[in-house]
C-alpha cells in the first residue's frame, strides 16, 4: 500500500467519524425526524377525569376494604383534611367512615346494623340516628356531624363521639315551629364557629360556647320572609358564607345577615349554565369553596356538579342531567344521586354519588 492510499484511508475514516459525531449532536439537540404517529406513546389511554375512589357504583353494604372492594350504604356528607384523608357520613349504615389517600376505607365511628341512637362513645360503641352532613375544623381536625336535632363531635384520630351542641326546640324568630326541623348542612370556620342550615334559617354558634345553638341568623331578610329555606352551606377563604336555598339561588356574604344573590334564577328549576341570573339549579344539597372562592355545588336535582365563579358564572363540571347511573370516565361522565362534595383546594373534587365516593380532576 502506498503513502497516498494510507492518507486517503485515514481521511475517509475521519469523514465517517465526523458524520457519526454530527448525528449524535443533532439527536441531542432534538433535530431529528418526527416520531411515527403510531408510536406506543400516542396509544396511551387518556387519564380518567372522574374515577371511583372507594365503593361501588351500585352495590350497597358496609365493608371496610380498599377502593372498589369497600361498600357503603347511601354515603352523604363528605369532608377532607390537610393530609388528604376523606371523612364520609355513611347515612344508611349510621356510621362515619374514613378513606386514606391510598383508598383504604375504615369505620371511624358507629356500628352498621346496630340500630339508631345518640350514644356517645369511642368507635363502634357510639350510635347515630340519622347523620347527614359533616364538616372538619380546618386547624385541629375535629369533625362535626349533623344528627337530627344534634350536632355530634367526632375525634378524627380516635373516633371518640360526643354531642357538641343541640338545636333549640321551640319557635323560630318568625314564629314557625322548630319541632322536627333537622339540620341540612354544616360548616366550621378556623375559629371553631359553627354554621348550620335547618330549612328555615341559618344558625350560628360561637366556638367559645357549648350547648344549645343560641345564635339564630335568618337568611331571608333580603328577599322577604319565609322565602329562602336554606340547604347547602360553605365558608370561603375570605370569611364569606355561601348558602343555597329553595328559591333556587346561591347567595354569598361576608356577614351572615347581609346576603347578595350570586347565581341562579329565583323560583326557577333547571340546569342552565350562564352568568348569574341566567343560570338555574335543580336542588343543591351541598357546597364547597376553593381558595380562589369558586363555589362547587352538588346539584342533586339534576345529578350534576356545578361550578360558580366569584363573578357568578355557572358551568357544569361533571354529570349528565337526569342520569341515574354512575359512569366513570372523561368529563362530563355521568353521576348517580349526588349528596356531598368537598375540594382539596388544588383542582380536585370529591363527591358522594350512588354507593361510592368519586374523584373529579377539574380541567
Amino acid at each position: 500500500m502506498n503513502t497516498w492510499d494510507v492518507a486517503g484511508g485515514a481521511r475517509q475514516r475521519l469523514k465517517l467519524l465526523g458524520a457519526s459525531v454530527l448525528m449524535v449532536l443533532l439527536a441531542a439537540c432534538g433535530d431529528h425526524p418526527p416520531r411515527d404517529k403510531d408510536d406506543d406513546d400516542d396509544d396511551r389511554p387518556p387519564v380518567q377525569a372522574l374515577s371511583i375512589v372507594a365503593g361501588s357504583a351500585t352495590e350497597t353494604g358496609s365493608v371496610d376494604a380498599t377502593g372498589a372492594a369497600a361498600r357503603f350504604n347511601n354515603p352523604s356528607g363528605i369532608a377532607i383534611d390537610a393530609a388528604g384523608n376523606l371523612y364520609v357520613v355513611d347515612r344508611g349504615n349510621r356510621t362515619i367512615r374514613k378513606i386514606t389517600p391510598a383508598g383504604v376505607v375504615t369505620t371511624l365511628a358507629g356500628s352498621a346494623g346496630a340500630g339508631a341512637g345518640f350514644a356517645d362513645g369511642t368507635g363502634a360503641s357510639a350510635r347515630f340516628t340519622d347523620p347527614v352532613a359533616i364538616a372538619i375544623h380546618p386547624t385541629n381536625g375535629s369533625l362535626y356531624v349533623t344528627d337530627q336535632l344534634r350536632i355530634r363531635s367526632v375525634n378524627s384520630s380516635s373516633g371518640q363521639v360526643g354531642t357538641a351542641t343541640t338545636m333549640a326546640v321551640g319557635n323560630n324568630v318568625d314564629g314557625r315551629s322548630m319541632d322536627a326541623v333537622y339540620p341540612g348542612a354544616i360548616a366550621v370556620d378556623p375559629q371553631g364557629n359553627l354554621f348550620m342550615t335547618n330549612s328555615y334559617s341559618t344558625r350560628y354558634q360561637s366556638g367559645s360556647t357549648t350547648g344549645i345553638m343560641e345564635g339564630v341568623y335568618t337568611m331571608d331578610n333580603l328577599f322577604g320572609p319565609r322565602s329562602l329555606e336554606p340547604r347547602g352551606i360553605a365558608l370561603g377563604p375570605q370569611s364569606h358564607v355561601f348558602v343555597y336555598d329553595l328559591n333556587k339561588t346561591i347567595s354569598r356574604t361576608g356577614n351572615v345577615n347581609l346576603l347578595a344573590r350570586l347565581a341562579g334564577t329565583p323560583n326557577v328549576t333547571g340546569s342552565a349554565d350562564g352568568a348569574a341570573g341566567a343560570a338555574s339549579f335543580g336542588s343543591v344539597v351541598a357546597l364547597a369553596v376553593d381558595p380562589q372562592e369558586n363555589a362547587y355545588a352538588a346539584d342533586n336535582g339534576n345529578n350534576l356538579v356545578r361550578k360558580i365563579s366569584p363573578q357568578g358564572v355557572v358551568s357544569t363540571v361533571a354529570g349528565k342531567r337526569g342520569s341515574q347511573v354512575l359512569t366513570p370516565g372523561a368529563l362530563p361522565a355521568s353521576l348517580a344521586g349526588v349528596r356531598g362534595i368537598a375540594t382539596d383546594g388544588k383542582g380536585v373534587l370529591y363527591v358522594t354519588s350512588g354507593q361510592a365516593v368519586v374523584k373529579i380532576i377539574l380541567p
